[in-house]
């Protein structure tokens, strides 16, 4: 029997792995990591300050108004709405023409222009008032029962 030769010895193969290549995206890979948890702690952090700016204490007249408004679900999509329709009536008479009774003659006209008229032609003048007599004007003059005042 002839002697048995040992096994060659155990290796890897050089060429089909790197060990550098490896080693590099492994520190790539942790500083990529630690990247990315530094901008999330970030992230929070900046949500953090916008929650606590929202939740500042509000005045006493703005927390009153929000306790007259109430819960959800509200009737009214547009709460204003109603607000907004009466302003622009309002407006409507208060800037044009317009009869306030036609039968009697009498008509509207935009502020604007009665506020010319008034500069142009002044106010109307009207005869004094005399003042109407009131109970307080009346305490010095009364008679006492001795016959004086």
């Amino acid at each position: 029997m002839a002697p048995i030769d040992p096994p060659p010895p155990v290796t890897h193969e050089t060429s089909d792995v790197s060990i550098g290549g490896i080693v590099k995206f492994g520190i790539g890979l942790a500083a990529a990591a630690i990247l990315v948890h530094v901008a999330i702690f970030g992230y929070f952090r900046a949500l953090e300050a916008h929650d606590r700016k929202q939740n500042e204490p509000v005045s006493p007249l703005v927390s009153a108004s929000l306790r007259r408004t109430p819960p959800e679900p509200r009737l009214e999509p547009d709460p204003l709405a109603p607000r907004r329709r009466m302003r622009a009536s309002e407006d409507a008479v208060l800037t044009t023409y317009g009869w306030v009774d036609r039968n009697a003659g009498v008509a509207r006209i935009p502020i604007a222009r009665a506020m010319d008229l008034l500069v142009e032609r002044g106010l109307p003048v009207t005869k004094p008032v005399t003042p109407v007599p009131t109970p307080t004007m009346l305490v010095g003059k009364r008679e006492t029962g001795n016959g004086k005042r």
